[in-house]
């Protein structure tokens, strides 16, 4: 079990915790709508989502030093297709910003979602602590799509493709999270779906939540910790409204809200 009055911060992933989608149907509307962008340099969609996987898994890596998420996808995508890397930012940055929200018609809010945020940022530092992916335009969409966006909840970082360096299912991304938020592993609650890339923030000392939901991850991405299938240690779980209803009643005991 949790300690809540230990706790200053809650992380939240977001694919199939607080939004929720199934990717059989994500992966090809986002890729056919991303490909359209890149038809003159690539013949055919297979092709492209081959390329495309490709580089988001060099997203994952550490090298080359120095490069956000985003710049390692554009560097490695660039020699295959005879484009400079900042050409393939720009074009997918105009797809995030022109073209990426007909992918909202296969996203639903996550029941309790947003009561559960709304609820627990009134006395918790939030963090929205997505694999960071997406760059932050396409983010931003995404917790809109959720109805959790920043106009409605107080979020103190929102982790993106164009300002970190590192990502799940690595501690280094964790490292870095609790770099920028200046938080101690301690005084924070990893909240996700995904046994490896979340529950994985334990092994720092960060608090677990495993949200228990009818949508099973399957990953598009996977590490050799994915095909390990290592078990982290879980330090409680249950669904969104579990978590809610056990946090009010925490909330109210603590601070005697009624």
């Amino acid at each position: 079990m949790i300690n809540w009055n230990e706790i200053t911060t809650l992380l939240f992933d977001l694919d199939n915790t607080l939004i929720m989608f199934d990717e059989r149907e994500f992966i090809p509307l986002y890729g056919k709508s991303i490909y359209a962008y890149f038809t003159n340099e690539i013949a055919s969609y297979e092709e492209f989502m081959n390329l495309f996987l490709s580089s988001t898994h060099a997203m994952l890596e550490t090298e080359p030093e120095g490069l956000t998420n985003l710049e390692k996808f554009a560097v490695h995508f660039s020699p295959r297709i005879g484009l400079p890397s900042e050409v393939i930012v720009d074009r997918f940055l105009h797809f995030y910003s022109n073209g990426f929200d007909q992918i909202a018609q296969v996203i639903s809010p996550a029941p309790y979602g947003q009561e559960l945020l709304q609820l627990v940022s009134r006395y918790f530092s939030v963090v929205a602590a997505t694999n960071p992916l997406f760059p932050r335009i396409a983010t931003e969409k995404r917790l809109n799509w959720g109805k959790i966006g920043l106009s409605e909840i107080p979020w103190i970082e929102v982790t993106v493709a164009d300002e970190y360096y590192t990502a799940k299912p690595y501690l280094s991304y964790y490292e870095e999270v609790l770099q920028k938020i200046n938080k101690t592993p301690a005084e924070c609650v990893m909240i996700g779906n995904d046994r490896v890339n979340d529950m994985i923030a334990g092994k720092l000392g960060i608090k677990t939540y495993f949200v228990e939901t009818n949508t099973a991850p399957d990953k598009i991405i996977t590490t050799e910790l994915d095909r390990e299938q290592p078990e982290f240690p879980i330090d409680d779980s249950g669904t969104l409204k579990d978590l809610y209803f056990q946090l009010k009643g925490f909330i109210n005991q603590k601070f005697d809200t009624k």
